[in-house]
C-alpha cells in the first residue's frame, strides 16, 4: 500500500480507540485498540505507513495519542467536532 494516502479515522475513548479508514470512498474499520502506549505503537507499526493521514477525535489524551502515531504516519489531525469550519 506504499504510495497510496488513505484517511485514518480515530474515535478516542479511555479504554480503547475504534479505528476506520476511508478506503476507495468507503469506511472501513480497521480495528479497536487499548488506550496503552505499548499497544497504540504495535498497531501504528503494523498497520499504518508514511503516507497516511490520521484525524484525531480531540478529547483529553488527544495529544498524547498523536504523538505516540507520529513516527509512524506523514500527517496526524486533530479536530474538533463541535468546532465549524468556515
Amino acid at each position: 500500500m506504499q504510495g497510496t494516502v488513505r484517511i485514518i479515522g480515530m474515535d478516542i475513548h479511555r479504554v480503547a480507540a475504534e479505528v476506520v479508514a476511508l478506503l476507495n470512498g468507503e469506511i472501513v474499520k480497521l480495528a479497536r485498540v487499548q488506550m496503552l502506549r505499548d499497544k497504540l505503537e504495535e498497531f501504528a507499526r503494523k498497520e499504518f505507513t508514511h503516507d497516511d493521514h490520521v484525524v484525531i477525535e480531540a478529547t483529553g489524551n488527544a495529544a498524547t495519542v498523536a504523538e505516540v502515531l507520529s513516527p509512524y504516519v506523514d500527517r496526524i489531525v486533530i479536530a474538533n467536532p463541535k468546532q465549524r469550519c468556515i
